[in-house]
């Protein structure tokens, strides 16, 4: 029978192996880092290289990118700062502790992007585990412009250890700012929509955040690996582990993104911190309302598991007229039935009604009511109504959602 890493090798798109040098037999964790104009990659290197120790080999990948019609200023620096790593990892790599960079220049204009690069940093770190037979080895996913805490390899290392159910985790974050106005309320903005799926009883109510997740080695294999998107590869990867996989969250220890602006991707922390930064406005997102539909929708699935046809026309017929204009009848029937065909029990049964309704389904149809009835409101004013806060500043209010959400700054 063929191994996991065999099987992820030959069944699924996946980049051949970049580096020859030997791979310790000790090696547990392998933090991957795509890194595209960053002239200030050092500092994050430096952050995770001071870190304690964990009781295993530690490997971070550097995959130093950029597309065939990138700018002379972009292909300039990125020889600037593969020098300064290779340099940085001449003096500073030990057995227990290698940087390595991946030179990964001229990629196809049609594939270049972030999606790319985390794929050869993830894929690297798939072959280097394969050499030693490690499906549990830990891949971290890390970005170029973040900072860690000092614990950051002894509590995921201590994480896995302590659960070996767990096929992957978020890690947790609080980016490094405490004054911009625009990066505190997309913060807030994230963790306002983590706490509205809590809320609703959405199963894979998890951050997914690109510089702040983990997956053993195994479980990247078995989900076909990274996909090549050019914005929000981690969304997509990360919805396909969650409806899958058992994940946890580590939050003793913390991961701070960079709270820098920004125009690479359509979307995102730094797209949105700079139109609101450009704008000066207020951060707008879904309101109450249309989480309340959802909630309303979810809380019917033990009628749905047994009901018949008309049955299920009278409890369609009941739910909000919004979520029926998303959602026509006969789509929803014909779901419905397959699934109640294909499961035996409640809990096979709302475990299959959610790989339907997924991550992907919730945000499109919070999108769509806020094009057919709902408005969108101030993220300040809504994650107050949440929790009851009478914060009156923003970062007190989102203070208030970190230790909701277990952050320890």
């Amino acid at each position: 029978m063929p191994s996991i890493f065999e099987t992820y090798f030959s069944r699924f798109e996946a980049f051949e192996k970049r580096i020859n040098e030997p791979v310790s037999k000790q090696l547990g964790i392998i933090v991957t880092i795509p890194c595209y104009f960053e002239p200030d990659i050092l500092h994050t290197i430096n952050s995770i290289c001071a870190c304690e120790k964990p009781h295993c080999d530690v490997e971070i990948l550097v995959v130093v990118n950029h597309g065939e019609h990138a700018s002379t200023e972009v292909k300039t620096q990125n020889q600037k700062t593969l020098d300064a790593l290779s340099t940085f990892c001449l003096k500073y790599s030990s057995k227990s502790l290698k940087i390595i960079p991946i030179k990964t220049f001229d990629i196809p204009q049609k594939q270049a992007g972030v999606g790319y690069a985390r794929k050869v940093a993830m894929d690297e770190a798939t072959h280097r585990f394969a050499q030693i037979n490690n499906p549990d080895g830990i891949i971290v996913s890390c970005d170029a412009d973040t900072l860690v805490a000092p614990n950051y390899l002894v509590a995921i290392e201590e994480f896995y250890q302590k659960n070996a159910n767990i096929d992957a985790a978020t890690i947790a974050f609080a980016h490094q700012s405490t004054e911009n106005e625009a990066i505190l309320q997309y913060e807030l903005y994230m963790r306002y929509y983590v706490e509205q799926l809590k809320r609703i009883s959405f199963p894979y109510a998890f951050h997914t955040v690109g510089s702040c997740f983990s997956v053993r080695a195994k479980t990247y294999c078995r989900q076909g690996g990274m996909n090549k998107r050019q914005a929000g590869e981690d969304f997509y990867f990360l919805q396909k582990v969650f409806q899958t996989e058992t994940v946890g969250e580590i939050n003793t220890t913390l991961v701070m993104p960079s709270p820098r602006a920004s125009d690479r991707v359509p979307f995102g922390t730094g797209t949105a911190v700079a139109t609101l930064q450009q704008n000066g406005q207020n951060l707008l997102t879904y309101p109450m309302e249309s989480f309340d539909v959802l909630q309303d929708f979810f809380s019917k699935i033990p009628l749905f598991q047994n009901c018949g046809k008309q049955e299920l026309r009278e409890t369609y017929n009941s739910l909000n007229t919004c979520f029926q204009k998303f959602l026509q009848f006969d789509d929803f029937k014909q779901k419905i039935i397959e699934i109640q065909h294909n499961t035996a029990s409640e809990e096979q049964f709302r475990k299959r009604f959610f790989q339907w309704f997924n991550g992907f389904l919730v945000f499109k149809f919070l999108n769509f009511s806020c094009q057919n009835g709902f408005q969108k409101r101030s993220v300040v004013e809504v994650a107050k109504q949440l929790i009851h806060s009478e914060k009156s500043s923003t970062f007190d209010v989102l203070r208030d959602y970190r230790r909701l959400q277990h952050v320890v700054v």
